[in-house]
């Protein structure tokens, strides 16, 4: 595994990582809101934020199953 740390990383904090990449669009709506754009950026971006971290689980999830089949340990 030491030849793709990428994956090695992927596979070692997936779940920190879809963390925080799933907060990032809350964090733009918040800050949306707080430019005067609008209140409803704030509801957004936590629709947003739920959908990206599901989606990060997911692929999170799929690079631990292909390293885990495909890569040799």
């Amino acid at each position: 595994m030491d030849q793709y740390p990428t994956i090695k990383f992927i596979v070692e904090r997936g779940n920190l990582l879809a963390i925080v990449i799933g907060i990032l669009p809350l964090l733009g709506g918040a800050v949306l809101a707080a430019l005067g754009v609008h209140w409803l950026s704030i509801l957004a971006g936590a629709v947003a934020a739920a959908v990206v971290y599901f989606l990060m689980r997911s692929y999170v999830e799929l690079v631990r199953v292909i390293a885990d089949m495909l890569l040799p340990k």
